[in-house]
C-alpha cells in the first residue's frame, strides 16, 4: 500500500501513522543520562567565583548547576528532565533577597549555618539539615555567621515550566521582616480569629519543613543496628510532613540512604528519576550496566527506568540524600517499580 501524503495546503497537519512511535514510545526516552558530577571541584570553584561575583542585580542567586548531558544537548539545564539542583554559596554577612517562584524548592545544608525567612517565618538551617520552601512562597537567606555557608538546592523547576505555570516575582524590599510569633496559619488556626482575605497568594500561608541532621542520623544509626534495610533501597528514611504524613510536596520527594561498609543492593528500576548528594563515605551507582564511582560531594544523576544498584565499596559508611519525583507520578498513577 502506498504512503498516503497529507495535502500541502494542511502545513500544521500531520497523518497519526507517521508519528505515532514518538508520541507514545514503547518505554521511557532515554534522553536523561546517568551521570557523577564532581561535588568537590564545583565546591572549590564556587569559593573562587565568590569574590568575583557579587550578589544583587541580575545575580538573584550565586549558584553553579549541574546539567545532564543528555538534556544539555536540547538546550535545557537541569539534572533530570524534573528536578533542578544547584550549589550555593553565600558569604558572611550577605543576604540572598527575597523573591518566591511557583518551583517547589528545598535546601539541603553542606558547610556552616544560616537562616532562612519563608513566608514570615525565619528557622535556621545547619550542616546537614533539610529545609523546604513551598511554591509561591516568599523567601530569603541570610549568613550570619562568620565563615561562609554552601548547601544544594533542589526545586521542581521543569514541571511548572514545561505545564507553562512557571511564575516569579522579587520582594518589595531586599528581605522580609519575620513574624514576631512564628507561623501566621498555625495561630489563625488555634486563636479562632481568621482574616477576610485570601492569603495563599499574599504572603503568610505557607510554612517550612525543617528536618534536623542530629535526629535524622541518629534515626539512620539506630535502624542499621538491627537491620540492612530494604534489599533494593538499604536502610533509607524519607522526608514527610509530620503533620500529614504525606510526603514534602506534591511534585518532589527526598530520601537520606545509609549503605553499610561493603553492602551492597539488589538490582531493580523504577520510572522516578532521582538525584544523589554524597553526604558521606563513598561507593559507586551500578546504572545500565554502567559503574559510576562517587565519593563524598558528588552527585549523580539516575535516568527513570534504568536497572541500577547502589555498593559501599569503601571502609565506612555511605550516607546519600536524595531528591526525586516519585510523588509526582504516584499522583499520576505513573509510578512503577520492579526487581530486574
Amino acid at each position: 500500500m502506498d504512503v498516503v501524503k497529507v495535502k500541502e495546503y494542511l502545513p500544521n497537519v500531520v497523518a497519526l501513522w507517521d508519528i505515532f512511535h514518538d508520541l507514545v514510545p514503547k518505554k521511557p526516552s532515554d534522553v536523561v543520562k546517568p551521570f557523577v558530577w564532581n561535588g568537590k571541584e564545583i565546591i572549590k570553584e564556587l569559593y573562587r567565583v565568590a569574590s568575583e561575583v557579587p550578589l544583587g542585580g541580575n545575580v538573584e542567586r550565586r549558584v553553579l548547576v549541574p546539567v545532564n548531558p543528555g538534556l544539555k544537548e536540547l538546550g535545557l539545564y537541569t539534572a533530570t528532565h524534573t528536578i533542578y539542583v544547584g550549589l550555593q554559596i553565600v558569604l558572611p554577612g550577605e543576604k540572598a533577597g527575597a523573591h518566591r517562584h511557583t518551583a517547589f524548592a528545598t535546601r539541603y545544608m553542606i558547610k556552616g549555618r544560616a537562616t532562612t525567612t519563608v513566608d514570615g517565618v525565619k528557622v535556621v538551617f545547619e550542616e546537614g539539615d533539610f529545609v523546604t520552601t513551598p511554591r509561591w512562597a516568599w523567601h530569603d537567606h541570610e549568613n550570619d555567621s562568620n565563615e561562609p555557608v554552601v548547601w544544594l538546592d533542589a526545586l521542581d523547576i521543569p514541571i511548572p515550566r514545561n505545564l507553562l505555570v512557571s511564575f516569579f516575582e522579587s520582594y518589595r524590599e531586599e528581605v522580609q521582616a519575620p513574624f514576631e510569633k512564628g507561623e501566621l496559619m498555625e495561630r489563625i488556626r488555634s486563636k479562632g480569629l481568621e482574616p477576610i482575605i485570601d492569603l495563599k497568594w499574599i504572603r503568610g500561608e505557607s510554612t517550612p519543613l525543617i528536618f534536623k541532621w542530629e535526629d535524622t542520623y541518629a534515626l539512620l544509626k539506630d535502624l542499621a543496628s538491627f537491620s540492612d534495610g530494604d534489599p533494593y533501597e538499604a536502610i533509607t528514611l524519607t522526608y514527610k510532613d509530620p503533620s500529614t504524613g504525606k510526603e514534602i510536596s506534591d511534585t518532589m520527594g527526598a530520601d537520606i540512604t545509609l549503605l553499610k561498609k561493603g553492602q551492597r543492593t539488589k538490582p531493580h528500576r523504577h520510572t522516578s528519576s532521582v538525584v544523589y548528594y554524597v553526604v558521606k563515605g563513598k561507593g559507586a551507582v551500578v546504572a545500565g550496566g554502567q559503574e559510576l564511582s562517587f565519593e563524598k560531594h558528588d552527585l549523580v544523576a539516575l535516568p527513570p527506568w534504568i536497572i541500577h544498584e547502589l555498593i559501599n565499596d569503601g571502609g565506612e559508611e555511605s550516607i546519600l540524600f536524595s531528591v526525586n519525583d516519585r510523588p509526582l507520578l504516584k499522583n499520576i498513577g505513573l509510578y512503577r517499580a520492579e526487581p530486574a
